[in-house]
């Protein structure tokens, strides 16, 4: 019997599914990182997480490593999902903190590949507060491009 190639959309959702229970353990698992949409052809994806209070900082709202811990997620996901080698260890990442992120129901990260070579791969991605649509956050990031053995 041969196997049927799966959409990107079914493997994403496969691949968070892995993370959100086996890895459940785990920081990434904890986010608890859903689907919202992906397109191929601009390698572009994009991650609801929701927000809940172990997240908060002293001001009420997303601690900023929380939202730095999302977007390194949702950028490493799309290099793995758009290169399907394996899960890519970040090399470098440069975040900007534009406007604190309301401890409302989630956080939506965008995240487009700029670049996808033989070893490295550059995201670019944004956190987008979903009631007012207003970007939060940015970041660039490298990650290593790694041969499934």
């Amino acid at each position: 019997m041969l196997d049927t190639p799966i959409s990107t959309e079914q493997w994403l959702r496969q691949e968070l599914d892995f993370i959100n229970t086996t890895m459940s353990h785990t920081l990434n698992g904890q986010l608890k990182a859903a689907f919202v949409s992906c397109n191929e052809e601009t390698q572009e994806l994009t991650l609801e997480f929701p927000l809940e209070g172990w997240q908060v900082n002293g001001l009420g709202t997303l601690h900023g490593g929380m939202a730095y811990t999302m977007m390194d997620l949702a950028m490493s996901i799309a290099v793995y999902c758009f290169s399907r080698e394996t899960i890519p260890p970040t090399v470098s990442m440069t975040v900007n903190y534009l406007r604190p992120i309301p401890m409302d129901h989630s956080v939506l990260i965008r995240t487009r590949l700029t670049s996808l070579g033989r070893r490295n791969a550059t995201a670019y991605c944004e956190a987008i507060i979903p009631s007012t649509s207003k970007v939060a956050c940015t970041a660039i990031g490298t990650y290593a491009v790694i041969k499934k053995a």
